[in-house]
């Protein structure tokens, strides 16, 4: 807690909170330090100095992580502001509560975040080589270059997606131990190199117990939440999720739209328009108008199906009919 880059981080993590006014957002009420410095036997403090110290509003919340009580809604659309950047975002960054009913996310610990207008901090404050700074299974291929020269608010495009991946299949995209198992320079590779699976495929390969979990959450059978996550719900995750940042979503109210878009059964921009795709969103728009079209089309079907059977039925008789009279107008053999 004494030392240099501990205490420039603190700093820079309340001077984050303070550019930023979102009721989304931890909001820094009041900053100061500590009187007497700190002064620890056990965790060897021995800093003479005072302590910096920050005072929010998200002391305490009375929810949970974000994947425990938040698999039914979204962030806000404006999470990052005032062009500043998470760069951690995760389930514990994020705690949910209720409000009048409502789950409301609350985003904390910008404690690494970084401002790309400003310098948050006179003090010292970098990422050094072989620091490895973030959370593996939610770090966008960019961070993991560890250059931090390239890493802007689509980083946190990214890290947005691996949540809604994890909401979908109550999986990341990369296993977090594996990740860490595998050792820090092919964490790296896999982070920077490796496409992840596509929600739906990931869902599909779950062991039959945990798919049926997973199912559970979205009180959905299993074969219908592989069915939801195929198409639109796939297309979504993987452009958040892009290696490249200049074809993700470039912001993260972008995602957020085209989630609402797949919420309103429009087309989404994520995936490749095509006319039967279009036509098809339009019949879910519309699914009053084209059932009653349906319906009036299909009385027309079955009212001209009905008519010609009863014209040929009629003609086949009047047939027969004239078929009997000639056979019977025909004189008899002579014996």
């Amino acid at each position: 807690m004494d030392t240099k880059n501990v205490i420039a981080r603190f700093e820079a993590e309340r001077q984050a909170l303070a550019l930023m006014e979102h009721p989304n957002i931890a909001r820094v009420l009041d900053a100061g330090a500590t009187d007497t410095g700190a002064r620890s036997s056990s965790w060897n403090w021995s800093m003479a100095s005072s302590l910096p110290s920050t005072v929010t509003n998200t002391i305490w919340i009375p929810g949970s992580a974000w994947t425990c009580s938040c698999r039914f809604a979204m962030p806000s659309s404006t999470l990052i502001r005032r062009a500043s950047f998470h760069r951690d975002i995760k389930p514990s960054n994020i705690l949910v509560t209720l409000h009048d009913g409502v789950p409301i996310p609350k985003v904390i610990d910008f404690g690494i975040a970084k401002a790309t207008a400003e310098q948050l901090t006179d003090k010292t404050l970098f990422t050094g080589y072989g620091n490895f700074i973030g959370t593996p299974a939610y770090m966008s291929p960019e961070q993991a270059e560890m250059s931090g020269l390239d890493v802007d608010t689509r980083s946190d495009i990214y890290s947005l997606g691996v949540l809604l991946y994890e909401l979908l299949t109550s999986k990341t995209p990369f296993d977090g131990k594996k990740l860490l198992q595998s050792g820090f320079f092919e964490m790296r590779r896999t982070l920077r190199e490796t496409d992840p699976q596509r929600p739906s495929t990931m869902v599909a390969a779950l062991d039959d117990s945990e798919l049926t979990i997973t199912a559970e959450r979205h009180h959905a059978a299993p074969p219908k939440l592989i069915s939801q996550l195929c198409g639109d719900l796939d297309w979504i995750v993987m452009k958040a999720l892009e290696k490249d940042r200049r074809r993700r979503y470039q912001t993260a109210n972008g995602l957020a739209l085209d989630v609402q878009r797949y919420l309103n059964n429009e087309p989404i921009l994520a995936r490749p328009p095509s006319r039967w795709y279009q036509f098809q969103k339009l019949v879910c728009r519309n699914k009053v108008v084209f059932a009653a079209g349906a319906a009036v089309a299909l009385a027309l079907i079955l009212g001209l199906g009905t008519s010609t059977w009863l014209f040929f039925r009629e003609r086949d008789a009047e047939q027969n009919s004239l078929a009997c009279a000639r056979k019977q107008s025909r004189p008899a053999p002579a014996k």
